[in-house]
């Protein structure tokens, strides 16, 4: 699967799904170019949605990326022991199976294609200018381009790339960047120069969005329920720019950057905590805390098979989570809603499962960033300089889930003990838990030995093969 066969096409499958039959209204499909898609605002609305509808496949952030394939190799779900299980070989970090194998390749694949079609966007938005567009809408469609390739590009590196602070990152290539349509892959990067690049992307979305998105309270533009503004929690808006940035700079070692990225949403008071009430009545993602999530139509079919208890006998088939005991050590208290509410219990088999992604179909979605997490990066920004200040962060979030606060008198690893747990407690499901453990270069992953090996997924064959930069 090199990757300048998928850069060829510059046309996903969306585009000749029967809701957009008015491309095959013009040409034969194998004859449309960029013109005929291009041609007017509708159709960069249109490219831009494929992009978002590439992301929640399960292969992407629909399953692998958040409750799936990363969240098992970040041994947030230990309950894998048969091989006959769909996880297993993943588990115990065998990447060259060929179970491993078919879920590493469709990461790799699927998002370097969504990162060709993003291109053919960003591309095509920059050879136009503004004169196709109303209103703000140019510049928020090409600032949630910039912001898509970053996050892809992030991601990518996050698994297909060393960690910031492994011995060998300074010169080890890890992924290429692509930043135009081409045919040609361009070479593998190191993580730094992907990290800049990253960065790169994130300035130029946060200039196109700061002002104008209706997201933010100081924007020219008002808020609307209808239209291409709507429902700004559902695209990559400005605050999800700010949370990404966030997250890069301090997976980069930027503590500084990382606290004021993280700060401007916590102070913006855009994002409040869901109150205890909103989530016992079935609120289970706290959806007032979340910044960007990704509509998930297909979600009872796709966790059905992950998170409901087998029949009595059965054995645990695929069932994704980890013992009775592992809970009650990882929540501490049963009063914490992320325990009481987010987990169920079946006395038959004696598994306790996850409810987090148990949605109506009308909310179903899939969170990708959340203001807890922020209060997480913040506390770990400061723990050493203003330990008193970190955990204020961090009793902010307990309070929210009725736990109670932390004590004044925690050290600064005592601190990043409290920060670990949270991100197991709050994170569950969502995919962060095995970049938590990436980026600080950790020794063990919930009591297994890792390294490299286990760090470093193993690039597509062919294009270790065939190039892309080489080693």
């Amino acid at each position: 699967m090199k990757l300048k066969h998928l850069l060829i096409s510059t046309f996903p499958v969306w585009m000749f799904t029967a809701s957009c039959n008015k491309f095959l209204d013009v040409k034969p499909k194998t004859q449309i170019d960029g013109n005929d898609v291009f041609k007017d605002e509708q159709g960069y609305i249109d490219a831009l949605t494929g992009v978002y509808l590439n992301l929640n496949a399960d292969k992407l952030y629909g399953k692998e990326l958040t409750f799936g394939f990363v969240e098992v190799i970040g041994k947030q779900h230990t309950t894998i022991t048969a091989t006959s299980q769909e996880y297993y070989y993943p588990s115990i970090y065998d990447y060259l199976n060929t179970a491993s194998r078919s879920k590493t390749d469709g990461i790799y694949g699927g998002m370097y294609n969504a990162i060709a079609e993003d291109n053919n966007i960003i591309s095509h938005l920059n050879a136009d200018g503004p004169t196709k567009f109303t209103g703000v809408n140019y510049r928020v469609i090409r600032g949630e381009a910039y912001a898509l390739r970053a996050l892809m590009h992030f991601d990518l590196l996050r698994l297909f790339g060393p960690s910031p602070v492994a011995t060998d990152a300074a010169t080890v290539k890890a992924i290429p960047y692509f930043e135009q349509l081409t045919v040609s892959a361009p070479a593998r990067l190191t993580t730094a120069d992907v990290l800049k690049k990253v960065i790169s992307d994130l300035s130029s979305a946060e200039a196109d969005l700061q002002d104008i998105d209706p997201v933010s309270p100081a924007s020219t533009t008002p808020s609307t329920n209808s239209g291409f503004l709507r429902s700004r929690g559902l695209k990559m808006n400005y605050y999800a720019v700010k949370a990404l940035q966030a997250r890069v700079y301090l997976y980069a070692g930027d503590k500084e950057k990382a606290l004021a990225a993280a700060r401007s949403v916590i102070n913006s008071k855009v994002y409040t905590f869901a109150p205890k009430s909103t989530v016992t009545a079935g609120n289970r993602l706290f959806s007032q805390e979340l910044i960007f999530s990704i509509p998930k139509s297909d979600m009872t079919t796709v966790i059905t098979n992950y998170f409901t208890p087998p029949a009595i006998g059965a054995g645990i088939g695929n069932v994704l989570t980890k013992s009775d005991a592992e809970y009650s050590q990882v929540y501490e208290s049963s009063t914490d809603i992320r325990y009481s509410q987010l987990t169920g219990y079946d006395a038959n088999t004696r598994i306790r499962y996850s409810t987090k992604l148990s949605q109506t179909t009308e909310t179903a979605r899939i969170p990708m960033f959340r203001m807890s997490e922020l209060y997480y990066i913040a506390a770990e920004c400061l723990m050493d300089s203003n330990p008193q200040d970190a955990l204020n962060y961090l009793s902010a979030v307990r309070v929210a889930r009725d736990v109670p606060a932390l004590s004044n008198t925690l050290t600064p690893a005592q601190i990043r003990t409290e920060i670990f747990k949270e991100y197991q407690k709050e994170l569950y499901c969502e995919g962060q838990l095995f970049y938590y453990y990436k980026r600080l270069n950790s020794a063990t992953i919930n009591g297994a030995t890792v390294g490299k090996a286990q760090y470093v997924l193993p690039l597509p064959d062919d294009e270790t093969e065939y190039g892309n930069g080489g080693n």
